[in-house]
């Protein structure tokens, strides 16, 4: 049972069927680093899972999907291709370092055999820590109190910190204790990890590969530190077969505490140049590592300065407080300080999506950093600066100019789609969100050197793809054969999220060229590509209907709007909640209309009230929600349309998908885009906030169930405490520097300390 105490999630009691789903949950990391919550003493294959960023190699992936409608026929697979494919770039499992096994009177310690007489486990998103206490009767009435804490050091990334204790309750008896590497694990079921060597003198050390044409390598160090009542004791042996571990044995009597301090290090090839390198500096991070207390302090001094800064505090509503902090946490630490890598779908959690970075990064996830940390959002974006020549080369392939970037993006930046899935290769606003996501990320920061240096290149190639793959026809521009957001419906024509956000980021596009003209390298637009940019952004058709609704694509609305189903064996495998004829009705998968009201600013393509209250109504009825991406949009779509217990159990949906596993695959990864919507939904949709270049905009939506409710958040390097309460918005900054904030169409400068607005 899992449930929100004292602001930490808790799991009560051990539950053997929740071991899989619990271990993606539990997940403790840095953005270096993502460790599943698998159990110390065992890591089941499907349970385990300890990732490094940008750590791939290649896997076989058994797909056997049996298309039984003619939509799945049609429009999702193409059996054709299906047959040529077998191997797929993934994220790599690593070498288990938790391992600690424990025996008594050697009987070996593992919940599921014995009896638990009381069980805690706890993840504090304040602190980092996962904390474990058991209290374990062997079966033979012999009980032992256990004491597991382990999390990833922010103080350094490379560093994972882990502490065990063991004390007899009612026995004197032998206690062993075993801690080190198990050396035998699988990604995908596979063993795709060889190990090339191991050592131990002062620490232990394990140098692996990936067994493909990558051949990554790694080193794990490990440092075990043994006390029996507070002194320090040393191993009395070391195993080398399937685990590779220090082992101490030692008889204790009733109140006897046995404890470990355990430091594991982690480098790759990805920052040492061979594998020596590689050794020596897991060798002395290890050797140098204090006891776990300290190890914690230092952690802890990096760590809440950036937890702090992503906090929202809400006051009168302990569960929604609780579960929105453990969905920031398990935001915070799925980004990291380097471009290797990016945010994916599901964080460092697991291998569902193989860790490939989507359309969900710059959209869904890069808003949160760029409003509470942008130094990492920068980085998210110069991992696609890094990728800015691959996916030129991407559209060269499709015969188009400029750069068409990845749908599935990896740490190569070519395009990583599975081959046999038609839907993805047809989803190019991939190239608007990236666009829209380099925009945005400078109107809120004002990162003036980022843009000549990087953003603005991008900008252009993104351009020049637009440029080569409109289509005019009768005097206006369109995009066809696409997929928009909403993958129920491929092939279709002017997608109006697509065509909306490629026409707002063309004209920024040209904005920014004008501003900066002195400044442009030689890869700015020529006067003809400029020129062509401009006649589309006047041209580009931009979907509306004479009442007022936008049709998602050309003929949307001609569709049923019921949804016809046939066949039944494999739909729900790739997320959608019927076996429908998707592709005659106007049943939707998740937001793609509505994004332009809700993720994307409403400052940017400007609608009228009007409009957006009869398009939320008409598109909330037709979106099945098969797609944990719709939860946060339709949070922010509630609110500014006056629906606060709407907006409540969307927002509650948000920061709880995995926790309560409503889309019912928790166990291969959270929802990484969907719980980072929980921060969005709060900041966006109640406080209203919407960024532009020069003024920050306010337009609330109060929520009546809840006291007040407070965040921070960053614009232009000044950092502004908001706060709701009861009908009153208040905006504090310690920076003398003055803002302007339009507040419901009216203009103030907020020069002083504190500014405040009353309804």
């Amino acid at each position: 049972m899992l449930k929100i105490q004292n602001g930490k999630l808790t799991e009560t009691e051990y539950c053997i069927e929740a071991e899989a789903k619990n271990a993606a949950i539990f997940t403790t990391g840095n953005g270096y680093m993502g460790v599943r919550g698998s159990f110390e003493e065992f890591g089941s294959i499907r349970v385990q899972g300890i990732y490094v960023r940008g750590y791939i190699g290649t896997i076989i992936e058994i797909m056997e999907p049996f298309p039984d409608n003619e939509y799945m026929k049609n429009f999702y697979f193409n059996e054709e291709k299906l047959k040529d494919f077998e191997k797929q770039e993934s994220v790599i499992n690593l070498s288990d370092f938790l391992l600690v096994r424990v025996s008594v009177d050697g009987e070996v310690f593992y919940p599921w055999k014995g009896r638990v007489l009381s069980w805690e486990r706890t993840l504090d998103p304040a602190t980092g820590v996962l904390e474990r206490k058991v209290v374990w009767d062997n079966g033979t009435g012999k009980q032992t109190e256990f004491l597991f804490r382990r999390f990833a050091s922010y103080e350094n990334r490379h560093k994972y910190c882990m502490y065990v204790s063991v004390s007899p309750v009612n026995y004197s008896g032998t206690v062993k204790i075993l801690s080190g590497i198990d050396t035998k694990v699988k990604t995908c079921g596979q063993k795709v990890l060889h190990e090339v060597g191991k050592w131990g003198e002062e620490c232990l050390l394990q140098q692996v590969k990936t067994a493909d044409y990558y051949g990554f390598e790694a080193v794990i160090g490990v440092r075990n530190g043994f006390r029996l009542n507070g002194d320090v004791v040393g191993r009395t042996a070391r195993e080398c077969n399937c685990v590779f571990a220090d082992v101490l044995e030692k008889r204790l009597d009733p109140g006897d505490v046995l404890e470990l301090d355990k430091t594991v290090c982690v480098y790759t090839a990805r920052e040492c140049a061979s594998g020596e390198e590689m050794k020596e500096s897991a060798r002395a991070l290890c050797t140098s590592s204090k006891p776990f207390a300290g190890e914690l302090k230092a952690h802890l001094v990096r760590y809440r300065a950036l937890f702090e800064k992503t906090d929202i505090e809400i006051e009168g509503d302990e569960e929604a407080q609780g579960y929105l902090r453990y969905a920031n946490y398990q935001t915070l630490i799925s980004a990291c300080d380097d471009s290797v890598h990016s945010l994916s779908a599901k964080g460092l959690t697991g291998e569902r999506y193989n860790g490939f970075v989507w359309w969900d990064c710059e959209i869904y996830q890069l808003p949160f950093f760029i409003y509470t940390l942008p130094a990492l959002a920068k980085q998210a974006l110069l991992y696609r600066y890094r990728l800015l020549n691959q996916s030129k080369q991407n559209a060269a392939k499709d015969g188009h100019k400029g750069a068409k970037y990845a749908f599935c993006s990896s740490v190569t930046g070519d395009e990583r789609v599975w081959i046999y899935a038609r839907h993805p290769f047809l989803q190019i606003h991939i190239n608007a969100d990236i666009a829209y996501g380099i925009i945005n990320y400078y109107r809120v920061t004002g990162d003036t050197a980022f843009l000549l240096e990087n953003g603005l290149e991008m900008l252009c190639e993104i351009a020049r793809y637009w440029i080569s793959r409109v289509q005019c026809e009768d005097g206006r521009y369109e995009l066809k054969n696409v997929t928009g957001t909403d993958e129920h419906h491929l092939y279709v024509d002017n997608d109006a999220y697509t065509n909306y956000l490629v026409h707002f980021t063309l004209k920024k596009t040209l904005e920014y060229l004008g501003r900066f003209s002195g400044s442009a390298g030689s890869w700015k637009l020529t006067e003809e590509e400029a020129a062509k940019v401009r006649d589309i952004v006047e041209k580009i058709y931009l979907p509306l209907e004479e009442n007022d609704l936008i049709p998602q694509f050309d003929g949307y609305f001609g569709l049923s709007r019921t949804l016809p189903t046939a066949g039944g064996s494999s739909a729900k495998s790739f997320q959608m909640k019927q076996s429908g004829l998707y592709h005659l009705s106007q049943i939707i998968k998740q937001p793609d209309v509505m994004l332009l009201f809700s993720y994307i600013n409403r400052e940017d393509e400007r609608f009228t009230e009007e409009q957006y209250r009869l398009n939320w109504d008409y598109y909330e009825a037709m979106c099945e929600t098969a797609s944990s991406l719709s939860f946060p949009a339709h949070a922010i779509c509630s609110a500014d349309n006056g629906r606060m217990l709407s907006f409540y159990q969307n927002f509650l949906n948000s920061v709880k998908i995995d926790i309560d596993d409503l889309h019912h695959c928790a166990w291969q990864g959270v929802h990484s885009g969907c719980l980072a919507g929980g921060w969005i939904s709060v900041f966006r949709g109640l406080f209203g906030i919407n960024m532009a270049e020069n003024a920050i905009y306010v337009d609330p939506n109060f929520m009546p169930l809840w006291k007040k409710i407070r965040l921070t958040f960053e614009y232009r390097g000044v950092r502004i405490a908001a706060t709701m309460e009861g009908k009153s918005l208040a905006f504090e900054k310690a920076s003398p520097a003055p803002l302007k904030i339009i507040f419901r169409g009216r203009e103030t400068l907020f020069e002083g300390q504190r500014l405040e607005f009353k309804v």
